[in-house]
């Protein structure tokens, strides 16, 4: 009988990105070697390269993780029906992921300054926001709830490009930020800037 393997690889994978994300709150990417990675693993090097080219695309994978966590939180807005509930519940579910991860996304928006692979990768991710918000703008705008006259993309690049430092700078220090004072202050100034100082009454109606 063959004897099982000492780590699954999926297990080992997991361990990986894990301990790339300890690194990561702790110090700079351009302090992330494959050795500091795995010296926080219970495996040897040479299981590195069976999930990883390099660091940049082990940076790479973590940012996709964070990446698809941010998307189910903005996901619940961008095709939600409640306008002003679904705006909140999208701003409250970042200010979460921010809240736990906020130190390793603001390692990685840092290095994308000085890294060109975490730059693509991390300007990928926010420009998927920054698409989606303007999709949303145009179908708001189409259905006469947003003024006609407003720049879709460009609005849609500064909102989201502002929350990205906000955020960052909200939940990528210690102490964090208060979550609600911060989701607060999100969600007034998209819904006054998209849709004017609208009443719960009239805000909620997405017919």
């Amino acid at each position: 009988m063959s004897r099982r393997p000492k780590h699954d690889p999926k297990e080992s994978e997991r361990e990986i990105l894990n301990a790339a994300r300890e690194f990561l709150r702790e110090r700079p990417f351009r302090e992330m070697t494959v050795d500091a990675v795995m010296s926080r693993t219970g495996l040897k090097r040479p299981a590195f390269y069976v999930h990883f080219r390099d660091r940049h695309d082990l940076a790479l994978r973590v940012t996709d993780e964070l990446g698809q966590e941010l998307s189910e939180m903005i996901d619940r807005w961008l095709v939600g029906t409640d306008l002003l509930n679904d705006a909140r519940a999208a701003f409250e579910g970042l200010a979460d992921v921010y809240l736990r991860h906020g130190a390793v996304l603001r390692a990685l928006s840092d290095a994308a300054g000085s890294d060109e692979k975490v730059e693509a990768a991390y300007h990928g991710l926010v420009q998927l926001f920054i698409e989606a918000t303007a999709k949303r703008i145009i179908d708001d705008q189409d259905a006469g709830r947003i003024s006609a006259e407003l720049d879709a993309a460009e609005t849609a690049r500064a909102l989201v490009w502002m929350d990205e430092r906000y955020l960052t700078q909200s939940f990528g220090h210690t102490p964090p930020a208060d979550p609600k004072r911060v989701v607060d202050a999100l969600y007034n100034i998209w819904i006054s800037a998209l849709y004017g100082p609208l009443a719960p009454e009239t805000g909620t109606d997405r017919a």
